[in-house]
């Protein structure tokens, strides 16, 4: 079977992990690279043995313009993201977007507008692939804490360039206009795609608060969001660039409660009584896989691709994470 070929537009941190997900599967080949500054294009390609590098401003266009693709990963700031899916559209590929998929409620509605059903779409919420949550949904849908009444999910880490270096002089996460917002759009769309995931779809936005605590910026670098799910449920999403690395998941029902520390891998339960549920004891027993979530998510979006099916994440996830976001904002 012809092997698919893939381009990966962006060569920072998470440019290089797609890069290494395709380079794992045994259906692709990653036939080119596009960076705006020509260093970075140089080192991955060299790297990864990719055959093309682009670079400047209007190197991923002249990517796109000249190869033969089947695939699109796009993993440049959140600016380009809008422009490089309806480029990626034109040229009829399969596109596999890093979060936040559009900074703006317009470029949501030109995307939707033009997006085609005969290609696979991805939003890149590699958190979902965490084997973790699956049994978690399995043990709400089973009401086995019965009734959620109240969701909370806290994650947080030092910010960008301290959680990680930058690889140049831009420094785009400080800035608005490209950002697109602040730690809302960087560490809350992934909380509300896992909330989604496990209790539906919210409903409505209902408060906001934040503040800008420890970076020199304009949008937040703390924030709560407090919302309510369409089978009423309640939940309280709180993302920080200023705390240690945490990330808590806390479920609240009416039989029991559920507290996951996800990077921890520790689970607290209460009553006593409730731990001896298969459902639980399935929760508890869990061993996470060693592979790279990512590199998961790409396995399945090949998958898709080459089954003709689409699946979740996909573009609905993508956008619903983003309207959240914008709702919040419009709070303000």
């Amino acid at each position: 079977m012809k092997k698919l070929n893939v381009a990966v537009l962006g060569s920072g941190a998470f440019g290089n992990i797609h890069v290494e997900g395709y380079l794992n599967n045994p259906n692709c080949k990653v036939v080119a690279i596009a960076c705006r500054t020509e260093n970075h294009a140089m080192e991955s390609a060299n790297k990864y043995k990719i055959p093309k590098s682009y670079f400047g401003s209007k190197g991923w266009q002249d990517l796109l313009d000249k190869e033969d693709l089947d695939i699109v990963s796009i993993c440049s700031p959140n600016y380009l993201h809008a422009p490089m899916i309806l480029e990626s559209i034109e040229k009829n590929v399969h596109i596999l977007c890093e979060k936040p998929i559009c900074i703006s409620f317009s470029e949501l509605t030109n995307i939707e507008e033009k997006l085609t059903k005969n290609k696979i779409f991805f939003t890149s919420f590699q958190k979902r692939y965490n084997s973790l949550f699956p049994l978690i949904k399995q043990i709400i849908d089973n009401k086995v804490l019965g009734e959620i009444t109240l969701a909370k999910y806290h994650f947080s880490h030092y910010g960008p360039y301290k959680s990680w270096s930058a690889i140049s002089d831009e420094k785009w996460f400080f800035d608005s206009e490209k950002a697109g917002g602040g730690v809302l759009l960087d560490l809350g769309v992934h909380c509300i795609d896992i909330l989604r995931y496990l209790l539906g779809d919210y409903k409505k936005v209902e408060g906001i608060n934040y503040n800008t605590s420890c970076i020199a910026m304009e949008e937040e670098d703390n924030c709560n969001v407090i919302f309510r799910f369409k089978n009423d449920s309640l939940a309280i999403i709180s993302v920080s660039w200023c705390n240690q690395p945490s990330e808590i998941l806390e479920l609240i029902g009416t039989k029991g409660n559920l507290r996951i520390n996800l990077m921890r891998n520790k689970i607290t339960i209460r009553p006593i009584t409730i731990k001896n549920q298969q459902d639980i004891r399935q929760l508890v027993q869990n061993r996470s896989s060693s592979k790279n979530t990512q590199h998961l998510l790409i396995d399945h979006f090949i998958n898709c691709i080459l089954q003709k099916k689409q699946e979740s994440p996909n573009f609905e996830d993508g956008k619903r994470a983003v309207e959240f976001v914008l709702d919040a904002y419009s709070l303000k």
